[in-house]
């Protein structure tokens, strides 16, 4: 079977049809919860078929989950409706079959609620709604993630020592793992490029661009695709941003260009500065203006902000540039055809979802009120007297909270109930005491 015939095209008349003729035996029928995690349902082939019709229930409460699947208190999906469910309603044009898992086809859902309004907080329609409010501006997005994570042994701990980047003979060593996880994902798209980090056992993988929604589905499949993969082989993959203290964290940048009506590059003008149109600009202009307000969605976890450290090409100042990978957003403007953004704040753990959303709206509001992003900064920022992005967890937090701007731009009801479960697990991360603390104080104080 060709990777084409693997993506289901058609419609609902004839999607039994083609699951059947393709030999699968059962369907997974999955969404992401606020934290990027995988959840779903495994479902029989004769029941697939009214889940087609009617979609499949949840308790609503799994969009008030942190990521141990704690409930939160206080949000509109758990214990303010007594629990009820949620449903699951398949977008049929995310259907294909699996490599990695025999028998099996996948479908990615939209969440509504029973009457069919859409669930404000699922990350696919909060993405759904920025997309929109581009194409109000005659724009759609173009992006592609470009994902780095360790693979580790059954016991999640390092497979080497050393470190390297671009090494083929270190990549070599795991050459079997790298082919079998690519593999895999091969289920979901194209993907250009693997290559071994700079840590021991890390790789980046980038992916061949596409429509916004899409490559935010792409990313999410990708790294649970891996992470499923690995088990069978007797490794683990993590994407935290920063799973070892002495080694490099792993990114996941953006990499953005906008398509106007005529599907030329938005972002492109030969003939301007740096070869940016004014739409790149003020785009870059929205984007920067409001990181601070966004940053707790490109930095959503505790460990996020381990990552986010002078000399670790992880940026932390407010700043563009044109190829440099000390700012937030680089430029990358080798042809027309190619110039695009590379947004390199978040990292390995975000939500795509979410991220693309946050990045998107910015945008769309730097180009409606022509935001000057200012000239592009040169030379290692890292040490430079320059304006830095949060940080801290808190911090970011306490500025999507106040912003009114991301409450209109993002949807008051996923603002709120976004900050309720991260506000919990702050707290749960400061409650906690790591081994390295306790190693460091526990014999000398």
């Amino acid at each position: 079977m060709s990777d084409a015939q693997r993506f289901f095209t058609g419609d609902a008349s004839g999607v039994m049809d083609w699951l059947r003729e393709s030999g699968a035996q059962r369907v997974r029928v999955q969404f992401a919860d606020l934290a990027g995690i995988s959840r779903g349902k495994s479902v029989s082939l004769p029941h697939f078929e009214r889940v087609v019709g009617h979609g499949l229930p949840f308790t609503a409460a799994i969009l008030a989950v942190d990521v141990e699947t704690n409930v939160v208190p206080g949000t509109p999906y758990a214990e303010s409706t007594g629990f009820a469910d949620l449903v699951a309603r398949p977008d049929l044009s995310t259907l294909r079959l699996l490599r990695h898992e025999a028998g099996a086809a996948l479908v990615l859902c939209d969440l509504v609620w029973p009457d069919g309004r859409p669930v404000m907080s699922d990350p696919r329609t909060v993405l759904r709604r920025a997309i929109d409010d581009l194409a109000e501006l005659g724009l759609a997005a173009q992006a592609a993630p470009e994902l780095e994570f360790y693979i580790l042994d059954g016991e999640y701990g390092l497979i080497g020592e050393g470190v390297q980047a671009y090494s083929m003979q270190r990549r070599h060593v795991f050459l079997e793992e790298e082919q079998a996880l690519l593999d895999a994902v091969s289920a979901h798209g194209e993907v250009e490029c693997s290559s071994h980090e700079y840590g021991p056992g890390q790789y980046e993988v980038t992916v061949r661009y596409g429509d916004a929604l899409p490559m935010a589905d792409f990313g999410q499949l990708f790294r649970w695709t891996m992470k499923e993969a690995a088990v069978s082989m007797g490794r683990r993959v993590t994407f935290m941003a920063k799973p070892y203290d002495h080694l490099s964290g792993s990114s996941c940048h953006v990499h953005l260009s906008m398509r106007d009506r005529d599907g030329g590059n938005a972002f492109a003008a030969p003939r301007g500065p740096y070869g940016l149109s004014e739409t790149c600009q003020h785009f870059m202009g929205g984007a920067l203006a409001h990181m601070d307000e966004l940053a707790a969605i490109y930095l959503p976890n505790a460990n996020s902000y381990r990552r986010i450290v002078p000399g670790a090409f992880a940026p932390f100042s407010r700043a563009w540039g044109v190829d440099n990978r000390t700012a937030a957003i680089r430029v990358i403007n080798e042809s027309p055809e190619s110039t695009r953004t590379e947004f390199r704040y978040c990292g390995g753990d975000v939500n795509l979802y979410l991220a693309f959303a946050a990045l998107l709206a910015a945008g769309a509001d730097g180009i409606r009120n022509r935001i000057d992003p200012g000239p592009p900064a040169k030379g290692n920022l890292d040490e430079q007297d320059v304006e830095r992005l949060p940080r801290e967890w808190d911090k970011a937090l306490d500025a999507f909270e106040r912003s009114e701007w991301v409450k209109s731009a993002l949807g008051e009801e996923f603002a709120r109930t976004y900050v309720l479960v991260k506000r919990y697990e702050l707290d749960l991360a400061r409650r906690g005491v790591s081994a390295q603390e306790r190693g460091r104080y526990v014999e000398l104080l």
